[in-house]
């Protein structure tokens, strides 16, 4: 396996779904009286047509996968010489599905399409090394942002489409001595909001946001020492007519914590102290069906699954524990999303080399039913969710630690 610390550090963001069409075709009643189908977020396929990059997983005539052989193998012998990795996924608002990730070797930028998201068609965003899309979001008007890195700068895309992307420049704040990386996007009734952070790998960091009005040109927020100190934004929301974000604490290698910020116009943010963030790492941020916010996450050591509730983003409270979220290895939820009145939460846990796939359903945030445990969901790792089209989809890479192959999971099974 080629060591991913660095870039897998940042999948951990989120954007929020965006229903096609304003709501979920699996809602079989009005948007404003719907109910979902019982196997939403429980009952779980995956699809087998997902497009790989030629240059990570080599096809031999017919195509059938080919046994790499060499120095260049990545993993145990046998193993493909290379990774792919779908990092998010969002609906847009044309139809169909898009999701962004890299490929190594070189770790350079693609993204997918689907029309059904059962069949998904590979797309390039660029041939430069080391460049790492990992959030997308939706514009009001169809515009599809991504954002990420490439090298130690910012950089963000645009697409009316998927298929074809415009790569942009994004201004940075500090000397371009140090990285400076965007982690999540969000869009906004008058543009966008990304967040991420500027610091070296695997130290610490100091959280960043940016604005845009069009995904193409984007302004640092002014800086705020105290309220961005050691942390490192992972999701943003709106909620009413301001926003709120949530970060990480400490190092890539060594979380202490989680902290949330709230903003009234995406420019002026102001840190709040939320002790029982801190017991945690949150990572995925969403408005509730019933109101207020849940995040998601885990707890430091990743040995449960951990869920956070606020009214407001500014004060916070850690929902009990519960046996569906603990295992006696590791477990974490990547993301959540939310469709009429369900939460619908993605993770994994790993029993010692080895991880499986989980999903989450919940009506209350605080009681949450587990997937059923499926051979499709064998290691798996779930990065994003989002409900559109038919069901819910799922993404991210099935195989390690060996391989990482780019995966779609899709609910109701089908």
């Amino acid at each position: 396996m080629v060591a991913r610390s660095a870039p897998m550090g940042q999948v951990r963001r989120i954007r929020r779904a965006v229903a096609v069409g304003g709501c979920a075709a699996l809602i079989t009643a009005s948007c404003g009286s719907a109910h979902v189908s019982p196997g939403l977020g429980i009952d779980w396929g995956r699809s087998a047509l997902v497009e790989r990059p030629a240059e990570a997983f080599d096809f031999g005539p017919g195509g059938t996968m080919a046994p790499p052989a060499g120095p260049g193998t990545a993993g145990h012998p046998g193993h493909f010489p290379g990774q792919a990795i779908m990092a998010d996924v969002i609906a847009m608002r044309s139809g169909g599905l898009v999701s962004v990730g890299y490929v190594y070797p070189g770790w350079f930028p693609v993204a997918w399409t689907s029309p059904d998201a059962i069949d998904w068609h590979l797309h390039r965003l660029g041939t430069t090394d080391f460049t790492f899309p990992v959030a997308l979001a939706v514009g009001a008007d169809g515009t599809i942002v991504a954002v990420g890195r490439s090298g130690s700068s910012p950089v963000a895309w645009t697409s009316a489409d998927g298929a074809d992307w415009r790569e942009h420049p994004v201004t940075i704040s500090g000397d371009g001595l140090v990285a400076e990386r965007m982690t999540t996007v969000l869009a906004t009734p008058d543009g966008f909001i990304a967040g991420g952070s500027i610091g070296p790998e695997s130290f610490g960091r100091h959280a960043r946001f940016w604005r845009s009005s069009d995904g193409v040109i984007w302004q640092p927020v002014p800086d705020e020492p105290s309220a961005f100190a050691d942390a490192e934004v992972r999701s943003i929301v709106r909620l009413g007519t301001g926003y709120v974000a949530i970060g990480a604490t400490g190092t890539v290698q060594q979380v202490t914590g989680s902290v949330a910020w709230t903003s009234p116009d995406g420019v002026r943010w102001s840190r709040e102290a939320a002790p029982d963030l801190q017991k945690g790492r949150a990572v995925s941020l969403v408005e509730a069906p019933f109101g207020g916010l849940v995040a998601v996450g885990a707890d430091l050591d990743e040995r449960e699954a951990l869920v956070w509730t606020s009214a407001d983003g500014r004060s916070w409270r850690l929902v009990p524990g519960e046996s569906s979220r603990r295992y006696d290895g590791k477990i974490r939820m990547t993301d959540v999303t939310a469709v009429a009145d369900v939460l619908i939460a993605v993770g994994n846990y790993i029993n010692l080399q080895y991880g499986t796939a989980r999903a989450w359903v919940s009506r209350d945030a605080i009681h949450w039913q587990p997937s059923t445990e499926v051979p499709v969901m064998e290691q798996g790792e779930p990065y994003a969710v989002v409900v559109a089209g038919p069901g819910a989809v799922s993404v991210g890479s099935f195989g390690a630690p060996d391989d990482y192959i780019p995966t779609v999971w899709l609910s109701p099974a089908r």
